[in-house]
Order: structure tokens, then sequence, then C-alpha cells
């Protein structure tokens, strides 16, 4: 393997492993992760090519896996949208949870107020 797939290969992996800490994040957010909220972490995680036990490695070690936004403005968008899934698959909405995606949301380069949308187009 030559020295730029290393290097973009663990970009992607970086920001992988970031966006299953942020939804592990959002599901903590109310102080309580449902059997839905892990389920449909598990299924999210699947889609990025990442395992079970990774996720729980990540929930258990959050400080090991640093910040890493998507380049594309719509994978950006992508991970609000799976944040957004996450919060409202339980039905009960909570602030904390609203608040801390809004917080993800700009970290990610995007205008807070998405997650609200998002939200509406859900119910």
């Amino acid at each position: 393997m030559d020295i730029f797939s290393t290097i973009f290969g663990s970009d992607a992996n970086d920001v992988r492993r970031s966006h299953v800490k942020n939804l592990v994040s959002i599901a903590l957010a109310d102080g309580l992760l449902t059997d839905e909220e892990w389920q449909l972490l598990v299924f999210i995680a699947s889609k990025l090519g990442l395992s079970e036990e990774e996720i729980k490695v990540i929930k258990n070690n959050p400080e090991s896996v640093n910040f890493t936004s998507p380049k594309s403005y719509e994978d950006r968008v992508q991970q609000i949208e799976d944040l957004v899934a996450v919060i409202t698959i339980d039905h009960d909405i909570n602030s904390n949870e609203i608040d801390l995606c809004k917080k993800i949301s700009l970290k990610l380069d995007v205008l807070p107020q998405i997650v609200d949308s998002i939200i509406s187009s859900r119910r």
C-alpha cells in the first residue's frame, strides 16, 4: 500500500470513528441509552464499516477519538441526519440532545437551524 492510500484511509477511518463518537454522545445526552438507540448506533456503524465491538470501545474511551469532520458538505449534513435519527428514535426528544446536536452541527460547519428542520421533517 502506498503512502497516499495509508493517509487517506486513515483519514476516512478517523471520520467514521468521530461520527460514531458523536452518535454515542447524542445517545447518552439524556442519561439513558435505550435499546432502540443502541440498535440504530449498531446499524449506522455497520454501514460505516465499524463493528459493535468498536462502538463499545469508542463508548468506553471517547477521549481516544478526536473530532474529525468530513470534507464534503453532503457528508456533514448526513452526519447531522444520523444524529437526529438517534435522538428521535425513542420518541422522547430531550433538550440536552438537541443542544448537543446543534453544537456538533456548528463543529461540522453547518448552521444549527438544520437540526430543527430535520426534526420537523421527521414528525
